[in-house]
């Protein structure tokens, strides 16, 4: 009897919270979603949702309207013929893994509204440290983007993408990744980011979960500033759940039709700011799982 009673509240919570889900905005009920099949129900809801709401969009500012009331991860560049905006998402499972979903959104004068979007499809085997692999949008990596550049190889557009990866409960990422919109096509990384490694199309920092790593671009400057990582102790060299910030810093250029990478570059009171950590970051002051 006890047995039955138990299973009779189960049901009934349960009930409730899927009532209280259908309730709310596509927003919230992907943060009430109290476990991972309720996430991803959550996921695919807010999919169907945010692409019917581009659907019944007429004009650019409409669409602009969507992103200023955009509650994850949103970046735009652009002003005329060559604006984008992509809008992305996560959600976190129990075992710290993510899951991103996310809609780019860019000027197309050969579609009826002067616009188009693809939706960015997650695909979790795809290993975001690869920065020479190219990606389609039904292969994407995944990550929250919160700032986007546009600058020109000649006359083509190259737009930058700025992100966080919650990755797992022992390592958190920084991405910049560059981005080509060509007749329609949406690529993710091509090869605009000339390093020490040659030309590559994605640069990621891989660093300890529990702490806090500067990737911003300075419009002043016209350069985009990333923290020097080490590990806490030399012996732990190559393991980046131990690796933080060095209080050094390097940078990203643009020079000659690519972003050209500084070694040393002087920052002046990055630590003070107060978007250390990204506006859209799912778990601040979460504790590191053991």
């Amino acid at each position: 009897m006890r047995f039955i009673t138990v299973a009779l509240l189960l049901f009934a919570f349960s009930t409730s919270f899927t009532t209280a889900l259908a309730q709310t905005s596509p927003y919230e009920a992907l943060r009430l979603a109290v476990d991972d099949s309720q996430r991803l129900i959550a996921h695919q809801d807010l999919v169907s949702y945010v692409s019917q709401t581009l659907d019944n969009c007429s004009s650019k500012e409409e669409v602009m309207k969507v992103m200023k009331d955009w509650p994850f991860g949103g970046a735009s560049a652009g002003s005329s013929k060559d604006w984008a905006i992509v809008l992305t998402w996560n959600s976190e499972s129990f075992a710290r893994e993510q899951l991103y979903g996310g809609f780019v959104i860019f000027s197309n004068n050969k579609s009826d509204n002067g616009w188009s979007y693809v939706e960015l499809v997650h695909n979790a085997k795809e290993d975001v440290l690869d920065d020479g692999r190219s990606y389609r949008t039904d292969d994407w990596t995944g990550a929250l983007y919160y700032q986007m550049i546009l600058k020109y190889d000649g006359k083509t557009p190259v737009y930058t993408l700025l992100g966080w990866d919650g990755a797992d409960g022992m390592v958190t990422r920084k991405v910049l990744e560059t981005m080509s919109i060509n007749n329609g096509r949406v690529r993710i990384g091509v090869p605009y980011i000339d390093n020490e490694k040659g030309l590559k199309k994605r640069h990621v920092l891989e660093y300890a979960d529990v702490v806090q790593v500067t990737l911003k671009y300075e419009e002043e400057n016209e350069r985009i500033v990333l923290d020097r990582l080490a590990p806490s102790d030399p012996s732990l060299q190559g393991q980046t759940p131990f690796y933080g910030p060095t209080m050094e810093y390097d940078a990203y250029v643009w020079e000659d039709d690519k972003w050209v990478f500084t070694s040393d570059v002087e920052v002046k009171n990055t630590k003070n700011r107060k978007d250390k950590r990204p506006y859209n970051d799912p778990r601040p002051n979460r504790p590191r799982r053991k």
